[in-house]
């Protein structure tokens, strides 16, 4: 079974549901989804072991030919969760724990990713930022997925802090003109 090498120096075994299921949370459909994974098993397999970001560099390669809306959600996850900015070909920057890039200024906050209701409005406050300085619909909308996933996955973000940031996301969806998100299953 082919083996990966995590950023730390530990093993773990491949798995390609855990990639699936991250292309899908970006925003990537579930062909691309499926297609990008089949590639990344045989890539991976005629390798034996590989790292996380040799994994990663592949998948966001492949997502920025296919649905470059979701390889700019991807990224933008990776920035607001993991403390990690993409620069060309999927290389990237480790941010300092507990700092937070928002377009021109950085926060420092809490721990690794979004904590409070509070730094997610900030974010939103980005995007809108962004939006008037011409990024275009579908990226915000492809964003706004990747934060409203990253939100309702972080583990340490208390209930109430979810359930307003969620509130948060589905006003600035509504401002739009556009559905909000229907959770599927209570937080």
């Amino acid at each position: 079974m082919p083996k990966v090498v995590k950023r730390s120096g530990a093993e773990e075994e491949y798995i390609e549901d855990k990639v699936y299921s991250s292309l899908l949370r970006a925003g990537a459909s579930e062909e691309v989804a499926k297609e990008i994974v089949k590639e990344l098993d045989e890539w991976v397999k005629k390798r034996g072991r590989v790292s996380s970001d040799e994994i990663r560099r592949f998948v966001l390669t492949r997502l920025r030919k296919l649905e470059p809306e979701a390889a700019d959600a991807w990224e933008f996850y990776d920035r607001v969760f993991k403390g990690r900015v993409t620069f060309d070909n999927g290389k990237v920057v480790v941010v300092e724990r507990g700092r937070l890039y928002l377009g021109r200024k950085v926060k420092d906050i809490g721990g690794k990713g979004l904590t409070s209701a509070e730094e997610v409005k900030e974010i939103l406050d980005e995007l809108k930022e962004d939006m008037e300085y011409g990024l275009s619909p579908k990226v915000i909308n492809a964003r706004l997925y990747a934060l409203f996933m990253g939100v309702l996955h972080k583990r340490d973000m208390p209930k109430e802090e979810k359930e307003k940031a969620v509130e948060l996301i589905n006003e600035f969806r509504r401002q739009l003109g556009w559905r909000p998100y229907e959770l599927k299953r209570p937080l």
